[in-house]
């Protein structure tokens, strides 16, 4: 009776070092596994798989495409300032760029719907101190796809100043009042009459502008030019394979840019977007 009982506690204390064993190995092992890791052991957990449940916004989505359809075009430079070319050898060389100085007037919106009509797209060389009066239309040219270029704050002739301070103002001035408003600095330049300088040029580049002039121009600023046939006739005289177009926000000018378009299409021009011009 005595060895039975003394069998019983024996298989008794057996069983419980075995339980007691399993847990304290248990325990210690789940120690070793990083916080970031451990699942507490009970009934109730349940394990999820981690899930991405992150949406885009149909904005971003439509921002990624464009970056997708941006990567795709065909890509251009400007030489010597004044001519735009394909960056590949085997891309459409028969293009212009279409450029429109001394904004922002109130012309610049029905330009664009012009512009628009013929798929084109074009660069607002804007002086900065007629924001005052014309408020609302530079942010406009850029919500409508258009860009916004550095043309001096006040049309100052570049060339004749000689103090580089004022020279700096007048661009960074513009270039401040730009970004304020579209978000992001300008990525052209064009300095007032063409008058450029190597300290200008300089400058420039080292701000991430690519400066440019222009290779045709419909010489809007003449009286003559008024006239439809002679408006057209400024530009399609010396027009060829990447000849950068200058415009001014002229009424005349907007009364004859839909006639423009046409005749550089008729003679198998594309138009340029600004977007694809590389430095």
């Amino acid at each position: 009776m005595k060895k039975r009982k003394l069998f019983i506690l024996i298989f008794i204390f057996i069983i419980v070092m075995g339980i007691t064993y399993a847990f304290i190995y248990r325990k210690i092992e789940y120690s070793k596994i990083p916080e970031t890791q451990q699942v507490l052991p009970t009934d109730n957990t349940k394990v999820k798989p981690e899930i991405n449940t992150e949406v885009k916004s149909v904005k971003e989505i439509t921002s990624d495409t464009k970056k997708l359809e941006n990567n795709n075009s065909p890509k251009y430079k400007i030489i010597n300032r004044s001519v735009i070319v394909p960056e590949e050898k085997t891309d459409n060389k028969k293009v212009v760029l279409l450029t429109v100085d001394d904004g922002p007037s109130s012309q610049a919106l029905n330009m664009i719907d012009v512009f628009k009509k013929h798929n084109a797209k074009a660069i607002f060389f804007i002086n900065g101190i007629h924001d005052g009066a014309h408020k609302g239309v530079i942010e406009k040219i850029k919500e409508e796809g258009f860009a916004v270029g550095n043309h001096t704050w006040d049309h100052l002739d570049l060339k004749k100043e000689k103090d580089t301070k004022i020279i700096n103002k007048e661009i960074d001035t513009n270039t401040n009042l730009i970004n304020k408003i579209t978000g992001e600095n300008p990525k052209f330049f064009r300095p007032p009459y063409g008058d450029t300088s190597p300290y200008v040029i300089k400058y420039v580049k080292e701000h991430g502008m690519i400066e440019m002039n222009w290779s045709g121009a419909a010489k809007d600023w003449e009286k003559s030019a008024r006239k439809k046939d002679v408006f057209i006739s400024n530009v399609m005289n010396y027009i060829g394979p990447g000849t950068i177009i200058l415009m001014h926000e002229h009424p005349w000018s907007l009364a004859n840019l839909d006639a423009l378009l046409t005749d550089l299409e008729s003679k198998g021009y594309s138009f340029v977007d600004p977007k694809d011009i590389v430095e």
